[in-house]
């Protein structure tokens, strides 16, 4: 018995070629280092307010420039600093007004959108009531005008993430139990 002889294999065109296929890594990811790991990790926005009324049970709000809606007095939170000191800073920046922070309102959590590329933090901080007539000194170049308002007032003012945030503070203050909003709505 002859073995026949080999054929040779008809060549393909360039486009049909292909590689040898490559197996897949088996087992899980190597280990990262710390560092690695830590620049992994998704970059978030933090930020603090502050629900300050008057004996009028009226909201204290701000303005700035920059931004359509209002806002809470309150800001980002600084390296080294916690939610509750960055809005007793932020207050005192914006407003003139000295006051510590009191009970943790709500927490808001906005997922990442159009406007901002990754998820950010807001704590919604209570900050008492000072009497009607409190003299509030708003720093020229960063805020633009402030405003008591009243509950329906501050909530059409806000905007639809801030109001979110001002409906679970509201809830809160009433109960002494805080609020964890969780949005896509943007707005800081």
């Amino acid at each position: 018995m002859s073995a026949e002889p080999s054929k040779p294999e008809p060549s393909k065109p360039e486009s049909l070629k292909s590689e040898p296929l490559k197996s897949e890594p088996s087992g899980p990811e190597p280990l990262k280092s710390r560092e690695e790991w830590l620049a992994s990790l998704p970059r978030v926005y933090a930020a603090a307010g502050c629900v300050l009324r008057d004996a009028s049970g009226r909201i204290l709000i701000v303005k700035a420039g920059y931004r359509e809606h209002w806002q809470f007095p309150g800001g980002t939170i600084d390296l080294g600093e916690g939610p509750a000191e960055c809005a007793a800073r932020e207050l005192t920046e914006e407003t003139g007004l000295v006051r510590p922070a009191g009970d943790l309102l709500a927490v808001s959590w906005t997922h990442p959108s159009a406007e901002l590329d990754h998820p950010a933090g807001h704590f919604l901080f209570d900050f008492g009531t000072v009497p009607d007539g409190t003299p509030v000194t708003v720093p020229a170049g960063e805020l633009d005008d402030y405003r008591w308002a009243g509950d329906e007032e501050a909530l059409e003012l806000l905007g639809p993430a801030r109001s979110l945030r001002l409906r679970a503070a509201m809830e809160a203050a009433a109960d002494g139990r805080v609020r964890i909003v969780t949005t896509h709505v943007s707005g800081f």
